[in-house]
């Protein structure tokens, strides 16, 4: 049989004993070749569309696309989608990662890498404090009114929870000062408010605004709560500065009293104190005092056991003598004499000294005689006895 003929054995080829491709494994260069075919008339049919028809369009187009530049134009998508994949967090920043759409984790500062249209990114700065005010008229225990304003600050703690577990974190929290705030405020006088109680009314509003907060899970924290001062209504705001201004002219006095207390009483301790050591030394000095004499007379009984008449005539004489040792002394010697002329302004003047003796007659001063002291003492001599003394010795 011829091998052209009908029924010959076409599927083999005449100049070698190989069967022809399509009968083995698909060659790699062939199936490239296809694709490059079909890539290419693609663009030839949208080409072909605005030529002419009476051109053979095969002529015309060539060929568009090589596996160079489909290998080339993949390297460069793969290039861009690994670089917008990177990114860099700030230290005070946190990125929040969702993969398909649901949270995944919480990461912190520095370089990081994320599969682009798998994974997402949420950068949020965790470190920053923000503050926002809040002001309203509120209704005070003992139902009055009063205008209170207050100033919360406050910055994220979990990123989580402020993303994705609230929708408006922070109209959450502006919700929750009001509601705190008016609940504090319902408890409070308004003396206290406007007066000594502010600082526990902040206290009492930061801890219910915590409280809230970890109860809805907010993902925030409060770092400060700062309440204004409170004012009363215009209508009456005249009559609370009046009070207030009663308040502070009190709060001056009891100062002022206070203060003149810590100055005087220390000095009055110190005067009672130096009265109390001079009362212990005066006690001393005339206990030491009344020991001596004591001693002295003790020490003059032996001596008056054995002459009595001699020992009181010397305690006389010495006594007499310590007393008119410092004192001016006038001495009158003229007996039978109606009137005595004592010259006063010579006895008090300033010339006189203590000790000096003056002696006088009767009438005129010329006549006056003076006198030894020998005849002083005789005359005192004379007298039958001594002033407190008997002559048995006895007082």
């Amino acid at each position: 049989m011829a091998e052209n003929e009908p029924g010959s054995d076409k599927d083999k080829d005449i100049w070698s004993k190989r069967p022809k491709r399509e009968e083995g494994p698909p060659d790699l260069d062939e199936l490239l070749n296809k694709l490059q075919k079909k890539i290419n008339s693609f663009f030839v049919g949208k080409i072909g569309r605005k030529r002419t028809t009476g051109v053979p369009l095969k002529s015309k187009v060539p060929k568009i696309l090589t596996l160079r530049s489909i290998l080339l134009v993949l390297l460069v998508a793969i290039i861009i989608w690994v670089t917008f994949g990177v990114f860099i967090v700030s230290p005070a920043e946190r990125a929040a990662i969702l993969r398909f759409g649901k949270y995944s984790r919480t990461i912190g500062p520095g370089p990081h890498w994320i599969p682009r249209f798998i994974e997402s990114r949420y950068i949020i700065n965790v470190q920053k404090v923000s503050t926002f005010p809040y002001q309203a008229e509120m209704l005070t225990k003992d139902e009055n009114i009063v205008s209170v304003s207050v100033a919360v600050q406050y910055r994220i703690n979990n990123l989580r929870d402020y993303l994705f577990n609230v929708i408006n974190s922070v109209a959450s929290l502006q919700q929750a000062t009001a509601s705190a705030l008016r609940q504090v405020v319902g408890h409070t006088t308004l003396d206290e408010i406007l007066t000594t109680g502010r600082e526990l009314v902040r206290e009492q509003v930061s801890q219910q605004l915590t409280k809230i907060l970890d109860r809805y899970h907010c993902g925030l924290v409060i770092t400060d709560v700062a309440l204004q001062p409170a004012k009363p209504p215009e209508a009456v705001t005249e009559a609370f500065d009046d009070v207030n201004k009663a308040r502070e002219d009190e709060q001056r006095y009891i100062n002022a009293a206070k203060a003149y207390q810590q100055k005087v009483v220390p000095i009055a301790e110190g005067h009672a104190a130096r009265i109390l050591k001079e009362a212990d030394a005066y006690q001393e000095k005339a206990v030491l005092q009344a020991r001596a004499d004591a001693a002295q007379y003790l020490a003059l009984l032996p001596q008056y056991e054995r002459a009595p008449n001699v020992t009181r005539e010397r305690l006389y004489l010495s006594t007499i003598e310590g007393v008119l040792h410092n004192s001016s002394k006038i001495l009158v010697d003229v007996k039978n004499a109606n009137m005595i002329y004592l010259p006063l302004d010579k006895l008090f003047a300033k010339e006189l000294k203590p000790g000096k003796l003056t002696e006088f007659a009767e009438t005129p001063v010329s006549e006056t005689k003076l006198t030894d002291t020998t005849k002083s003492a005789q005359s005192n001599s004379e007298r039958p006895s001594r002033i407190g003394y008997s002559d048995e010795g006895e007082y």
